[in-house]
């Protein structure tokens, strides 16, 4: 059952977590045959101060920095044995570029980029470059966080919520489990805050509840039997909380995630204005590298 990918986009910033989403970029594409793209955006945005003291000459440093990166990630690929990389040169915003003009010319079913960017109070008040992608893409995202490009992925933390969403983000992460040998946990977070102005019924909610999601874990564990996945371990657990607070940093750190997938939420752009999306919030505050799942991975 591979993931369906077959044509990627990767975009690189110059910085170790891009380098290292490249690598995976490279090793995805050579199993599948997939076609490559790489691209760089040239943020004008970031440096709006300097381009009205000096903006040709910040523009032409710019232009060379990014040219410079993109060589060097075309020429990897190209050693790595990928033949006609295309490459993307843009200015913009990368969040609004990467998800909108480039994925329009090259149509991504998957879009690899570094995690890295603003500290935490900027990415607070702008919302960082790979939440942005992950909000406007129409294919799957995976940010990579982890700068070590060998590194390979020893526990997959899959969330799941019984939507064909999560259920495509099932999949995808048992092959990813399947692909490195993982561990696997699968969870269903019991969103307890949300009920909690329902008093006095809240106890007897949470159970129905509770028992509904122990019903569910079940139906996902026979779907993995049924995939005869041949992982060692496997595991199914119902958490309690917020689910964009628990899945990147509880659930991450008591299973010792070095991987999340997840599926990509169907809100309209108001209810993620409002509330913010669960899979932009995973990758906003998980540590480890997080795989969103929009693309279709029911086994055939």
């Amino acid at each position: 059952m591979p993931l369906p990918y077959q044509r990627i986009l990767v975009a690189l910033d110059g910085s170790e977590e891009s380098k290292a989403g490249l690598a995976k970029g490279i090793e995805t594409a050579l199993a599948y045959g997939s076609a490559l793209a790489l691209c760089h955006i040239v943020d004008y945005h970031s440096i709006k101060e300097l381009r009205k003291q000096y903006p040709d000459l910040m523009l032409h440093a710019l232009n060379k920095h990014g040219s410079a990166i993109i060589t060097e990630g075309k020429e990897t690929a190209e050693n790595a044995g990928i033949e006609n990389v295309r490459i993307f040169i843009k200015e913009g915003i990368p969040k609004t570029v990467i998800a909108g003009d480039i994925a329009k010319s090259f149509q991504p079913d998957l879009i690899i980029s570094g995690g890295s960017g603003a500290g935490s109070s900027e990415k607070k008040r702008f919302g960082s470059v790979s939440a942005g992608i992950v909000r406007r893409a129409s294919c799957d995202v995976w940010i990579v966080k982890n700068s070590d490009t060998s590194a390979v992925y020893r526990s997959v933390l899959i969330a799941v919520d019984g939507s064909d969403v999560s259920k495509n983000a099932f999949y995808a992460g048992l092959h990813m489990a399947q692909e490195h040998q993982s561990q696997m946990q699968v969870i269903y977070v019991l969103n307890t805050q949300s009920l909690s102005s329902l008093e006095p019924y809240t106890k007897d909610i949470i159970s129905e509840y509770k028992t509904r999601a122990d019903e569910l874990l079940q139906e996902y564990q026979v779907l993995s039997d049924a995939e005869n996945h041949g992982l060692q371990s496997v595991h199914y657990s119902v958490e309690h909380g917020t689910p964009k607070t628990v899945i990147p940093r509880d659930a991450a750190g008591k299973y010792q995630a070095d991987l999340i997938v997840v599926g990509a939420s169907g809100m309209g752009r108001t209810q993620r204005f409002i509330l913010g999306s669960v899979s932009e919030s995973t990758v906003r505050r998980a540590s480890c590298d997080v795989l969103v799942v929009r693309n279709q991975h029911y086994p055939e």
